[in-house]
């Protein structure tokens, strides 16, 4: 009898159904992705026990990203911050909040300048009265 169809798969079943819940319990983050993980270890037995293909290709895809995720747990919050890792440039919203402005609005930097004065009569818009 195979090391993974001696517990059945049913039992596999289960027990990556408990480890996920356990991990929407899981308040931090590297608890959260070593739960994952061994969520995944179950999820992937349960797939070749039960010949789901779809279950064992999805957690055999989702093991690279848990890893590189608890990786980025264990480095610590200002990991990303201080410039390290793929995601250091979306870790400063400030920046990307203000390009995206720019790219959007780009009379947004103009206006910036002019509030606290009053425009010129002739750059105001008429209101819907006037008109």
């Amino acid at each position: 009898m195979e090391p993974l169809t001696l517990l059945g798969a049913p039992a596999w079943g289960w027990a990556a159904a408990a480890l996920t819940l356990l991990t929407f319990l899981s308040q931090d983050m590297r608890r959260l992705r070593a739960l994952a993980l061994a969520a995944n270890a179950a999820f992937i037995a349960y797939g070749v026990a039960a010949q789901l293909w779809p279950v064992l290709v999805l957690h055999l895809v989702l093991v690279p990203v848990n890893l590189w995720r608890l990786g980025q747990a264990l480095r610590g919050p200002g990991a990303e911050a201080k410039g390290h890792g793929p995601g250091a440039a979306a870790s400063r919203p400030a920046a990307g909040l203000a390009a995206a402005r720019r790219a959007r609005w780009p009379h947004a930097r103009r206006a910036a300048r002019c509030r606290g004065r009053a425009t010129p009569r002739a750059q105001r818009q008429p209101s819907l009265d006037q008109a």
